[in-house]
């Protein structure tokens, strides 16, 4: 039997591609990971990480949605952060839904060991992390990328706020302690720091 493919995280611990399970989430790995990716393939007038754009859609948020906010891009800190037109264009060129469903099965892991159901509620909790995220999405449109070419879609206002991007520690440091005020009570996480992290805390990078 072929063995699952599986990838390395930042602690040195493994993960599953085509089998998660709850019990391999270390938050620590997902936050340093989500940190270190850029939004926007990287086409930003500045590092802008996945972790900062979670905390502030979360941040957007009523109480009750404030950890589907932050969770909602999680399953990138182990696929990478494929943009929405990437997968548009991969689609119109046959690709079938093998992305979409390696996605959900990391959804699922991740929301279960965050104690939420497998996948987000389409009725009252997906709609709302849509247009937390398209806001957000508007926001780093003006914030955060050069003048465009071409005309965009219409989207919500962006946020009156600015965004100023925040280095990767930083933006690991926000997701985790808003993972911690958002978890239920018996999910608090007891997680070590992952090596990336622990050299940052004793002041090696």
């Amino acid at each position: 039997m072929t063995e699952h493919p599986w990838i390395q995280m930042a602690s040195g611990r493994s993960w599953v591609l085509t089998a998660p399970t709850p019990d391999r989430v270390h938050w620590p790995d997902i936050a340093e990971s989500l940190a270190k990716i850029c939004r926007w393939n990287g086409h930003t007038t500045a590092f802008y990480s996945v972790a900062q754009h979670c905390c502030l859609v979360a941040d957007t948020l009523p109480p009750a949605l404030r950890l589907y906010g932050l969770l909602h891009d999680a399953h990138e800190a182990v696929l990478d952060d494929e943009a929405t037109p990437v997968k548009d264009a991969l689609r119109a060129m046959g690709r079938d839904d093998a992305f979409d469903r390696l996605a959900a099965i990391t959804d699922a892991a991740i929301f279960r060991a965050a104690g939420l159901p497998p996948a987000m509620p389409k009725r009252d909790v997906a709609p709302a992390i849509r247009q937390a995220d398209l806001t957000l999405l508007s926001t780093e449109r003006r914030d955060l990328l050069a003048p465009g070419a071409r005309p965009w879609p219409p989207m919500p206002d962006p946020l009156p706020q600015r965004i100023d991007p925040w280095p990767w520690p930083k933006a690991a440091e926000e997701w985790l302690a808003r993972l911690d005020r958002y978890l239920p009570h018996h999910k608090q996480r007891n997680d070590g720091p992952t090596q990336g992290q622990e050299t940052r805390r004793r002041g090696g990078l």
